[in-house]
């Protein structure tokens, strides 16, 4: 189960409790949790993240146990507990508890998509709109396996991700825990790393969208239908495509000539209307989705200006990440 090599009693006698966490977190770290195992639950297969093995083996007696005695033990009895202190580990491992243990991993594989049933924490604030953005039908959006990136039949509200990451900007990095966690919305209520049929079942509730949000404001719903007719990535794939297949370098120039068109005119439509309605620019990406500018970058380009001109630029192998 683990590669790293097994410590000497002699190494083992010399750890202070310090040293026996650092051990053992490494010990931990050496080990293959990519087999499912069975929850105690469901009975179904489920991989489960190395934060919750720690988390959960550190709930257990025995666990508390060891290290709450360990600076009092002899050499023989700290490397019995070493032996001890593995098997609780592996005890949890092949035994999932149907119980939260607050390690965080959930919402590090991207902020929840919001329901119908969220919104009232949006019209009361407990949620800021500002921790929102919109991924519009037809969109790339990473598969939840993070397998892929599939497009979007129907348009999501999100909870944003923290910058270069897909950990919700909710989730304390110190403590593991949500900084929302009595207004946390109803997709995040419904996760359990040891069941996911409750959270598969959310597939079934309505989910919010704009419409919700701002349809009954007339002259905003207007502006937010043009943008849609006017910049929708349907739009931008098509030329995308186009310049993929085109062989012809005269051609070729001419198409990304006019993705710089679109994506530039999109940068002004959503600037130009946030200045004449008073939008805030931290809920432009709810009001209008994410800018062209960004998803072009999944495609591995962006628009790069130099003096008066724009050009497409092919960024390098490294991809951004949705």
């Amino acid at each position: 189960m683990s590669t790293k090599e097994p410590y000497s009693e002699a190494e083992i006698a010399k750890w202070n409790s310090e040293d026996l966490r650092n051990a053992w977190l490494a010990w931990v770290d050496s080990i293959d949790l990519s087999k499912p195992v069975k929850s105690r639950e469901t009975g179904e297969d489920v991989i489960i993240p190395k934060k919750r093995v720690i988390a959960q083996a550190e709930m257990s007696p025995i666990v508390r146990g060891i290290f709450a005695r360990w600076e009092r033990l002899d050499s023989k009895g700290r490397l019995r507990a070493w032996e001890d202190l593995q098997e609780a580990t592996k005890d949890a491992m092949s035994d999932i508890l149907p119980a939260c243990v607050q390690c965080g991993e959930c919402c590090r594989k991207g902020g929840p998509v919001l329901h119908l049933e969220d919104l009232d924490l949006l019209r009361t604030e407990r949620i800021p709109w500002s921790a929102l953005y919109t991924i519009r039908s037809g969109e790339p959006v990473a598969s939840p396996d993070g397998s892929g990136i599939f497009f979007l039949v129907d348009e999501r509200i999100k909870l944003r991700e923290k910058e270069g990451s897909r950990e919700c900007i909710f989730l304390d990095p110190e403590t593991d825990l949500c900084t929302i966690y009595e207004d946390r919305p109803m997709e995040c209520r419904a996760q359990s790393c040891w069941d996911r049929k409750s959270y598969q079942e959310l597939e079934n509730q309505p989910y919010l969208t704009r419409r919700d949000l701002f349809g009954h404001i007339d002259v905003l719903w207007d502006v937010i239908e043009a943008h849609r007719l006017r910049c929708g990535f349907e739009k931008l794939y098509e030329l995308l495509r186009l310049l993929k297949n085109e062989q012809s370098r005269e051609k070729a120039s001419e198409i990304a000539g006019k993705i710089i068109e679109l994506v530039s005119y999109e940068n002004h439509f959503r600037l130009f209307m946030a200045d004449q309605l008073n939008i805030p620019s931290d809920v432009l990406e709810l009001v209008f989705g994410r800018p062209l500018e960004k998803l072009l970058k999944l495609f591995g380009y962006r628009v790069k200006t130099e003096g008066d001109t724009k050009f497409l630029e092919v960024l390098g192998e490294e991809q951004p990440k949705t």
